[in-house]
């Protein structure tokens, strides 16, 4: 007897929820007006409904090549080539369905990232662009690329006032509370911790210390002081200029990519120091105890899905979610540091 089921199809989620085929098309594929209540009812029956388009079948149906564009930056370096690691893994996975990829590393101090980035992917070089946000100029290069019908996606660090589809990367909020957690729990729920952010307006920066506030006015036995900010210009003056603070904490949180910095301060000896992300250079400074504990965010992965998720939009497949993604937040310290590398 054949038990085979019959094949989900938009008609069926559009039948289950009394709602029009196109609807669902709509909803599924990132197209037209749905408004987001029904786009979640009909991503939701998708999901239980078991509802699957063959990838392979579609992109060579169309018998097309899609090149996906990722923005990287030239620093930490080990980060970002991570992060390109990732990228080429999805080109490996996908390459016979169509998928090719083209990385540009931009060095946004020179003050050229945003003309660059423009100019590359309006020659017609890339079909759809991967790129860090963040900052206000951030927000205004992807909804350029966007109105230019360049499809876009945010990594690594957010921008979620722009018209990008959708982002693939840290929680930053999350790993905030998860920092000020580990400082809390380091120093046996009492005494004073800080923050040390190189920015006031990224919305990576302001989702941590806000996400840090939020968990550590949750303990009664700890101070918080500042947030401090140290100058990207000018890190070591910026760095003594804070010392009369750090003389006096028992915790700190490094919530940009410099906690090795912090690390070689001789007045931070002996202190909780709690940073992000993990090299070579970091795991030694966690062997001598100089560093604490770091909070990592695969960044591999972080590139991996989000060119694989541009092309299954690219190709139309049914596969492709809007949904953002989060990628885990893992605690590393000097026992466990090994094992990553």
């Amino acid at each position: 007897m054949n038990t085979k089921r019959p094949r989900v199809t938009k008609k069926t989620i559009a039948d289950t929820l009394g709602i029009s085929v196109s609807t669902v098309d709509r909803a599924l594929n990132g197209r037209g007006s749905v408004s987001p209540e029904t786009r979640r009812r009909i991503l939701k029956a998708a999901q239980d409904l078991n509802y699957r388009v063959n990838l392979s079948a579609r992109a060579l149906s169309k018998r097309s090549e899609f090149t996906v564009g990722v923005v990287i930056r030239d620093y930490p370096q080990e980060f970002w080539g991570q992060v390109q690691e990732g990228v080429l893994e999805a080109q490996s996975e996908l390459r016979d369905l169509g998928l090719q990829t083209e990385v540009i590393c931009v060095n946004e101090s020179s003050g050229l990232a945003e003309h660059s980035i423009i100019e590359w992917a309006l020659s017609g070089a890339v079909d759809a662009v991967a790129l860090p946000g963040g900052e206000q100029q951030h927000i205004e290069l992807i909804d350029q690329l966007v109105d230019s019908g360049i499809l876009t996606c945010t990594y690594n660090v957010d921008s979620p006032t722009s018209k990008r589809l959708f982002y693939v990367g840290c929680d930053y909020f999350r790993a905030g509370k998860l920092a000020a957690e580990l400082c809390a729990k380091f120093i046996r729920m009492r005494g004073t911790v800080t923050v040390i952010t190189d920015s006031w307006t990224s919305f990576q920066s302001q989702q941590k210390i806000i996400g840090f506030r939020d968990r550590i006015s949750g303990y009664n036995g700890i101070k918080m002081v500042g947030p401090l900010k140290m100058d990207p210009s000018n890190w070591d003056e910026s760095l003594n200029s804070l010392r009369p603070v750090l003389c006096d904490v028992d915790a700190v949180y490094v919530s940009n990519a410099e906690v090795c910095r912090v690390s070689h301060l001789d007045l931070v000896y002996n202190k909780v120091v709690i940073g992000h992300d993990l090299n070579k250079q970091i795991s030694e400074q966690l062997a001598k105890g100089r560093i604490t504990a770091v909070i990592t965010q695969e960044p591999k992965r972080q590139g991996y899905l989000a060119v694989k998720n541009l092309f299954l939009r690219l190709v139309g497949s049914d596969e492709w979610r809007p949904e953002d993604i989060f990628t885990k937040l893992e605690v590393v310290v000097e026992e466990n540091a090994p094992f990553y590398f």
